[in-house]
């Protein structure tokens, strides 16, 4: 019994003295191990530094590269307004032509009411819409979707300036409208199809 009592008691004053050294040496430990992170929060300090001069200047090319886009894209905006305006129809005017006249013909709008289309197309030469000239040749705009009318073909649809003034390019009109058109040879007045321009 003195026995266990003398262990007992050895015990109580060795643990404490164990889990002191133990929570003093992770204590150091934490020591070591911050003055390690605070050695490696210096060195990217460091490194940062070093890299500011590089990020200066890439931040200088990507300011110059978004202002070569933003010219870049405006031109390409140009170069697609030019590229339309390049598959416009013609039109040569002829002696008694008017404006209204020429948008009602079958060849080119087959409406009187769309002479406006043919006068912002062609502000370079008409400054009067009253006033144009045999001989002009005026810019027909394109249309992007187009009424069937009576004794209207594929064909015949894509040959008009205000389509495509290519009768061989009806297959791209049939193309883009198979959901209407179940057989190209059969069209019906009043049915509305899309104009490709691409």
């Amino acid at each position: 019994m003195k026995k266990i009592l003398s262990i007992g008691l050895v015990l109580c004053f060795v643990v404490p003295v164990i889990a002191f050294a133990q929570e003093k040496m992770t204590e150091e430990e934490a020591q070591a191990e911050l003055a390690s992170v605070m050695a490696e929060l210096d060195q990217v300090n460091a490194e940062i530094a070093a890299l500011e001069p590089e990020v200066a200047e890439l931040r200088t090319s990507a300011s110059k590269m978004e202002m070569m886009y933003s010219g870049l894209s405006e031109q390409a905006a140009e170069l697609r307004e030019t590229w339309k305006r390049c598959q416009w129809g013609r039109y040569t005017v002829l002696e008694g032509d008017w404006l209204s006249k020429i948008a009602s013909m079958r060849k080119v709008y087959r409406d009187g009411s769309k002479w406006p289309m043919i006068h912002e197309a062609n502000t370079d030469k008409i400054t009067d819409p009253n006033l144009i000239y045999p001989g002009w040749v005026l810019l027909i705009p394109t249309l992007d979707q187009y009424t069937v009318g009576s004794g209207d073909c594929l064909w015949l649809i894509a040959s008009y300036l205000s389509i495509y003034s290519d009768a061989k390019r009806w297959p791209e009109i049939y193309e883009a409208n198979k959901d209407k058109i179940k057989d190209p040879d059969w069209i019906y007045p009043n049915q509305e199809f899309m104009i490709p321009h691409e």
